[in-house]
């Protein structure tokens, strides 16, 4: 994820270079991308300074400037964080919608005001869908509000570096094996008895290691804290 931080601006910038058959991007649709880019960009360059290994009053102060911008553009992606349920009703809108658009009379019209009309249908669709979905998605969950207490805790407590989570994350690893080692129907006791099993094995080793070593006449303690 940190080398992601580092090349996701300039992949998001050109994945919307061209997103449908047209060959370029109506003004409405620039605005929107603009907007977009400018969310990513913000969090992008809160999200690298987060990982310095020291602050000063001024990287914090920036920190504090792109997070704000971040949330003054965010919304722009909420309708994508809509819910299965929330889309069933737009999808069903829009139909609807479309049909009473199908059904209105077009005869008299000319070429233009044809492709004028089209225009317009297709926009209030969007609008619709864009309208049913936003209304259903919300930013309201726990890591989206931590973020904002970042610029309180660094000069309180130092760089966020030192409270990285990586350590007790590895430790994960041995229980996810279990999981995959277990028939997925009752996993709890089948990963509980294969980590001890596996722990216990771990133990014997060391303990007939370090007899080993005693037997020999050599420290069984000389290698401890190498590893550190």
């Amino acid at each position: 994820m940190r080398h992601f931080a580092r090349v996701i601006l300039g992949i998001f910038t050109v994945a919307l270079r061209r997103t449908t058959n047209q060959p370029h991007p109506t003004g409405s649709q620039v605005q929107e991308f603009n907007t977009a880019i400018q969310c990513v960009r913000s969090m992008t360059d809160f999200y690298l300074m987060t990982q310095y290994d020291s602050h000063t009053d001024k990287t914090v102060s920036y920190m504090q400037k792109y997070l704000r911008e971040f949330h003054e553009t965010m919304s722009v992606f909420l309708r994508y964080g809509a819910g299965k349920g929330a889309k069933r009703a737009a999808a069903e809108a829009h139909k609807v919608l479309l049909k009473e658009q199908t059904e209105t009379s077009v005869k008299g019209l000319t070429a233009s005001e044809k492709t004028k009309l089209h225009q317009e249908d297709a926009l209030e669709c969007r609008n619709l869908v864009d309208e049913i979905l936003r209304e259903a998605a919300y930013y309201n969950f726990p890591k989206m509000h931590l973020i904002s207490h970042y610029t309180e805790q660094i000069p309180k407590f130092g760089a966020l570096k030192h409270y990285s989570t990586d350590i007790s994350e590895c430790m994960h690893k041995e229980f996810k094996e279990a999981y995959w080692w277990s028939n997925k129907i009752n996993a709890t006791s089948q990963m509980i008895t294969n980590y001890t099993r596996d722990h216990t094995f771990i133990m014997k080793d060391l303990t007939i290691d370090v007899w080993n070593r005693i037997m020999q006449g050599e420290d069984p303690t000389a290698d401890v804290g190498m590893g550190l």
